[in-house]
């Protein structure tokens, strides 16, 4: 979201020790390390429960063929992201990715997409936490649960990334767990063969029974398993905080979307093979927690929905590490007035983090718990499009940049294929938003959104280029370490 300096005007900033004061982001993630976070923000156990239990409710075993097509597009851009990735291993996400590639104009768009939902996204999240936490301790108040919820985790986002990839997959290997036990109890019950899935089937509330499903429906559960799989990108987030940056990056994209895949569409498949009976499966109001009550006692589902509680909790955590590099990345670029860069760009010398920027994130999402749900539903539901669509066009054009071209970048196979297919999936999503009035008022919020970012460029950024600065080249080497 800033221009280039290395054709005029002044010249490239070292930006990993001017505006942050000699300190820099703590190199201590190894692949391991930087898989387990980002999982951690894509959060399977809860996608499952919450979207998988939502797409069962509506779309029936269709879910089985539009979760297994969303794995395929998922892993397309995932390509995407290992491969600009690769090229731009630095702090900040999609807004890194498309500024060096497409511009400060587009990189300004995704800028605004990401610190408009990724504050909101952690607001929704924590004010889901008192309806599983609930199982174990009564009379939760959503709100005040979710308010302690996000200073807690806050406050643990700012501890140093090594503590902070302990934490997290802690939290995720009892998500696991969690869904295993979920894909075990489906699997050692099996009601139906699985050929029985391959014909997508409906609950018709109109007969009780069930109904073929069109491709219009299974276009939009396939759209749905997109949603539940997305996050697989903030590998990149930590970027400068992973060892040999430049190769492990592309494979933590890479192992983040095949695991999350995995994850999601096996217990999701399981249930649909062990569920006594399809049509009160998908007529229950929460499928999966009908599904789970179904086959085992009391114990094991109280176990099961603090997992998904605890599981929530942890994507709050990645999510806050994430924002708070978002923010942090765009104030080192001088992306902003220097008023707000100076404090935004520092990083702590003791725990090597960028403090500020994270509980900047925290005060905003605890804003955002006051904002009534459906609104911040409305606010983030198409924002992912508009964000993938940049992605994609970014990894069609970054092969005919020179940037980047460093020896050991990731280059993705077959390309251009995996971003053009990715291109048609959003296209599709598009096309299924403008046709169905109930997404009018979402993809408005999303596109104002965009609107935004390039009238932020317009209007400030062109007419200041002394406060945008983009790395060049040379500097996203320096900085990728």
């Amino acid at each position: 979201m800033s221009s280039h300096t290395g054709t005029g005007g002044n010249p490239p900033l070292d930006t990993a020790t001017q505006t942050t004061h000699g300190a820099s982001l703590s190199r201590s993630l190894g692949l391991g390390g930087n898989v387990l976070i980002t999982l951690s923000g894509i959060s399977p156990a809860s996608s499952v429960f919450i979207l998988g239990g939502a797409a069962l409710a509506v779309y029936g075993t269709g879910v089985f063929w539009g979760f297994l097509l969303a794995g395929v597009i998922s892993i397309l851009v995932g390509f995407c992201y290992a491969e600009l990735g690769s090229r731009h291993p630095i702090a900040g996400g999609d807004y890194t990715l498309v500024s060096r590639v497409l511009g400060p104009a587009a990189g300004s768009a995704v800028f605004f997409i990401s610190l408009v939902s990724l504050p909101l996204i952690i607001a929704i999240f924590a004010l889901g936490v008192a309806d599983y936490l609930g199982v174990a301790i009564a009379g939760l108040d959503p709100l005040w649960t979710a308010l302690i919820v996000i200073v807690l985790t806050t406050i643990t986002a700012c501890f140093n990334i090594r503590t902070n990839a302990w934490v997290t997959g802690v939290f995720l290997f009892i998500e696991m767990a969690a869904l295993a036990l979920l894909a075990l109890l489906g699997l050692i019950h099996v009601e139906r063969p699985i050929t029985a899935l391959l014909d997508p089937q409906f609950l018709d509330t109109a007969t009780g029974g069930l109904a073929p499903l069109g491709i219009a429906g299974l276009v939009l559960a396939i759209t749905q398993g997109i949603f539940s799989y997305n996050g697989y990108g903030g590998a990149i987030y930590f970027a400068e905080e992973t060892k040999n940056a430049r190769r492990t990056i592309a494979r933590a994209v890479l192992w983040s979307v095949l695991i999350t895949v995995i994850a999601e569409l096996v217990p999701l498949t399981a249930i649909l093979l062990g569920a006594t009976s399809l049509p009160e499966l998908f007529g229950a109001v929460l499928p999966v927690e009908h599904f789970l009550a179904e086959r085992s006692g009391p114990v094991i589902t109280i176990f099961v929905l603090v997992a998904i509680a605890f599981a929530i909790i942890n994507a709050i955590i990645a999510i806050a590490l994430q924002s708070g590099r978002l923010l942090f990345a765009a104030a080192r670029d001088q992306a902003m007035p220097a008023a707000l860069a100076r404090p935004l760009a520092r990083i702590s010398t003791r725990t090597r983090m960028p403090i500020a920027a994270t509980l900047t994130v925290g005060v905003l999402a605890l804003a955002a718990c006051f904002v009534p749900l459906d609104v911040l539903l409305n606010a983030t539901g198409s924002t992912l499009a508009f964000s993938y669509g940049f992605i994609a066009v970014a990894a069609l054009v970054a092969r005919r940049a020179r940037s980047g071209e460093a020896p050991g970048i990731y280059r993705m196979p077959a390309w251009p294929l995996a971003p053009l297919v990715a291109l048609v999936a959003i296209a599709t999503i598009f096309v299924i938003g403008i046709l169905d009035p109930g997404q009018w008022l979402s993809l408005g919020i999303a596109m104002s959104i965009v609107a935004a970012g390039f009238l932020y460029y317009a209007v400030y950024l062109r007419r200041n280029p002394a406060t945008a600065h983009l790395l060049s080249g040379a500097d996203d080497d320096e900085v990728a370490g």
